[in-house]
């Protein structure tokens, strides 16, 4: 029996899992959000999933593989320089005549039976074991399930294919059909959290696959021309991909992956997860619990994408990696990691939130000041918005909380002025704490490593009614709390 396979790739329409309620990734039109091509192209632990699909049915004993790209314009990239007679790769639009098209040809060529798989569905069975199942049953199709349902896998029969009364899709389901149960590792494309998890099952070693180069010690795979400090430490698992680079004190841990290309700057931690191909995390950042692909971050916990648009602290990665990933802190050094087109952007991040319009505003609630922020809090307004903040520190022990309801653009600069006023409520015996902050900005605080140092209400009547709770002592003027003539009765008094 000679055999084939045709793996369609970007196609729309593929089964979705019975939890495809769940959260999806914001796209845009036709577009992926996270990354520009389909995900089953993506890079993850070194291979795309489609290439390792081309693999796993070569080594079956398929003769000839048939990519058809849906996704149009786009052209996938391989790692392993596969024979031309072998796979064949070609752009199609109407998927359906083109799979029918392809199964005639096959046909033709003397090829008997083929595996039609789409790219987004990558399951380790034995494509042999299910053919010989396909076989015995003496059906024109065989479709496949695993225990979370239907799966974009089915064998045919070339020569009853040529039925035109037989319906040819990947988004068909045949129940009344013979199916193939598939117990080994499945993972279903659908949201790029399904990257991060394929990412994690491999170094785990709970599926067939294995991270792409050498496995330098137990749990640490590097592949080729990847550069690690002497200063930096992986911790094990975990994967860096060819022409990587970690650089000093930067930290690797908690089966994260760094794909091709990709830099952690100086003193970063990279803790579970993905940084995909070509991108740049600026220096002492923390990246938890992500997918990050140039300037756009995933955050899995909170459900959450953010574009990053402040090259300093994540950008995509182009020429070399000297001038990457520097966070600026004054204009001499401003927009020195990145070229002139990207100099001339504004610092700012950009979520998918809706956010309402509206300028600062105060009011005061006792002793409590309230001051909404405004939409944006880049480098441009800093300066502004201080001037009208600044009256409110010169009194004693301010209490201060900053509504950031409305807040829709923020950049390194707006960071620090928070930064900055929070220092100064705190040398005057005062606080200053935050209100209404959305899961975006979150996410921004928690990169830069500065929300363990706000305290977070999630509304402002919340926040005000904590000074009440832990107001300072009003211990008298004349004298410091601290002087060895303050006593007891003086105590009791400003109690």
């Amino acid at each position: 029996m000679r055999l084939g396979a045709i793996v369609v790739v970007g196609a729309t329409g593929e089964i979705e899992p019975p939890d495809a309620a769940r959260p999806r990734l914001l796209r845009d039109p036709g577009k992926n959000f996270l990354v520009d091509g389909p995900l089953a192209c993506v890079e993850i632990v070194g291979r795309s999933m489609t290439e390792r699909l081309i693999e796993r049915f070569l080594s079956a004993g398929v003769e000839v593989v048939s990519v058809l790209i849906a996704s149009e314009g786009y052209k996938p990239r391989f790692r392993t320089s596969f024979d031309k007679d072998q796979v064949e790769i070609e752009q199609v639009k109407d998927v359906p005549a083109a799979i029918r098209q392809k199964i005639k040809a096959l046909n033709d060529a003397g090829i008997d039976h083929a595996f039609l798989n789409s790219a987004d569905v990558y399951a380790e069975t034995d494509f042999l074991d299910l053919f010989y199942f396909h076989r015995e049953a003496k059906q024109a199709i065989t479709s496949s399930f695993d225990r979370h349902g239907a799966l974009a896998l089915w064998v045919v029969d070339c020569e009853k294919a040529q039925d035109p009364n037989l319906e040819i899709s990947l988004d068909q389901s045949r129940s009344s059909a013979a199916s193939y149960f598939i117990r080994e590792y499945v993972n279903r494309l659908n949201h790029p959290r399904d990257l991060r998890q394929f990412a994690e099952d491999t170094l785990r070693g709970r599926c067939e696959s294995r991270p792409s180069g050498k496995q330098v010690r137990p749990g640490v795979w590097m592949d080729d021309k990847a550069e690690v400090h002497r200063r930096a430490r992986i911790v094990a698992p975990a994967y860096i991909g060819r022409g990587a680079e970690i650089k000093a004190d930067a930290v690797v841990t908690r089966f994260s992956n760094i794909e091709r290309d990709s830099c952690v700057d100086c003193g970063t931690v990279v803790e579970d997860s993905s940084i995909l191909e070509n991108t740049n995390i600026g220096i002492w950042l923390d990246v938890c619990h992500a997918v990050v692909s140039g300037n756009k971050l995933l955050s899995l916990g909170r459900d959450v994408t953010v574009e990053i648009s402040d090259v300093s602290i994540m950008r995509p990665r182009s020429g070399s990696s000297n001038n990457s990933g520097k966070r600026v802190r004054n204009k001499d050094n401003a927009g020195s990691g990145g070229s002139k087109k990207e100099q001339s952007k504004p610092l700012m991040w950009r979520s998918d939130a809706v956010f309402l319009s509206g300028a600062s505003k105060m009011s005061s609630k006792g002793p409590v000041i309230i001051m909404e922020l405004p939409e944006q809090l880049k480098q441009a307004q800093v300066k502004e918005f201080m001037s009208e903040l600044r009256p409110l520190f010169e009194s004693a022990r301010p209490c201060i909380v900053l509504d950031c309801s409305k807040i829709q653009d923020i950049d390194s600069a707006g960071v620090e002025m928070l930064l900055d006023c929070l220092d100064t409520a705190m040398k005057r015996d005062g606080d200053l704490k935050l209100a209404a902050v959305s899961p975006a900005s979150a996410i921004v605080l928690e990169l830069m490593r500065v929300d363990r140092l706000f305290e977070v209400f999630d509304t402002t009547d919340e926040a005000t009614r904590s000074f009440q709770v832990f107001a300072p002592v009003a211990a008298p003027q004349s004298q410091p709390w601290y002087s060895s003539g303050y006593g007891l009765a003086d105590f009791k008094t400003a109690n």
